[in-house]
C-alpha cells in the first residue's frame, strides 16, 4: 500500500502522457470545438498531468535541477516554433490553413506548459499537493473564464468587437458566440469559482493518497542549542 502511495504520481503521469499523445495525434488541430466531450477530455488530461506534478516527490537531492528541464522544451521547441509563425506570418501566407496548428501550439502546448512549469517549481520548492493542484486548476479557470478573450482586444491595437467570434469554449456553454458584454459577465461568473477553489482544504482531502506526512512542505532547520540557551534565536 505504501508503494502505491509513494508512486501515485507515476500512475497519474502515465495516464497524462497517454492522454496527451491522444490529443496531439488523434484529435484535430483546430480552434473550433466539434463536441463538448473534446473539451472535457482535454481538461481531464491536463488534470492528470497536474496531479502527477502535485504528488511528485519533492525531497530529492538536487531537485532544483528538474526545474531546469522545462527550459529546454521552451528554448528547443516552443519558442522557436512560435517565432517561426510570428516572423514569417505563416498563418496569413497560408491563408489561415495553418491557423489550427498555431492555435494548438499556443493554447494546448505553450499556455499549459507555463502553468505546469509554475506548478512544478512550486512543488520542487516544497509546495504541498493541494496547493499545487490549486495553482494548476487556477490556470484552467483563468483561461476558460474568457479573461484572455477579453484582454486580447485590449492589449492589441484593434477595436472592441460587438461579438467575440472565436470564443468557441464560451459558445458551447451559453449556446452562441458572446457579445463583449456577455463575455465580461461570463468571466465575472468565474470569480466565485476561483475563490472557492483557492479556499478548498485539498491537502486534507488528498492526504490519504500520499505517504507524505501531514506537514509535507519545506522544513525549517532547527537553531543550534547554544543559540536557544542564550536567547539569540526565538524557538
Amino acid at each position: 500500500m505504501n508503494f502505491c502511495k509513494r508512486h501515485i504520481w507515476l500512475v497519474f503521469a502515465s495516464l497524462g502522457v497517454a492522454g496527451s499523445a491522444a490529443v496531439w495525434f488523434l484529435m484535430p488541430h483546430k480552434s473550433e470545438i466539434d463536441a463538448p466531450w473534446q473539451v472535457v477530455f482535454k481538461l481531464l488530461v491536463f488534470l492528470l498531468v497536474i496531479l502527477s506534478i502535485s504528488f511528485f516527490p519533492n525531497r530529492l537531492r538536487q531537485r532544483h535541477l528538474l526545474a531546469v528541464l522545462p527550459l529546454f522544451a521552451f528554448a528547443g521547441f516552443l519558442v522557436p516554433r512560435l517565432s517561426w509563425f510570428g516572423f514569417t506570418g505563416a498563418v496569413l501566407t497560408s491563408k489561415y490553413q495553418l491557423a489550427g496548428e498555431f492555435y494548438t501550439l499556443l493554447y494546448l502546448l505553450v499556455y499549459p506548459a507555463i502553468v505546469m512549469t509554475t506548478t512544478l517549481a512550486y512543488r520542487l520548492g516544497g509546495g504541498t499537493p493541494g496547493q499545487c493542484i490549486k495553482i494548476g486548476m487556477s490556470g484552467v479557470l483563468i483561461l476558460f473564464s474568457g479573461f484572455l478573450d477579453l484582454l486580447w482586444y485590449v492589449v492589441n491595437p484593434v477595436e472592441l468587437p460587438k461579438v467575440i467570434q472565436y470564443a468557441h469554449h464560451i459558445r458551447i456553454v451559453i449556446g452562441h458566440y458572446p457579445s463583449y458584454g456577455e463575455a465580461i459577465v461570463f468571466a465575472l461568473c468565474h470569480v466565485p469559482l476561483l475563490v472557492g477553489l483557492l479556499v478548498l482544504p485539498l491537502d486534507r482531502w488528498f492526504r490519504g493518497l500520499t505517504a507524505a506526512r501531514p506537514d509535507d512542505g519545506p522544513k525549517r532547520a532547527a537553531p543550534p542549542a547554544d543559540a536557544l540557551r542564550y536567547g539569540e534565536v526565538r524557538p
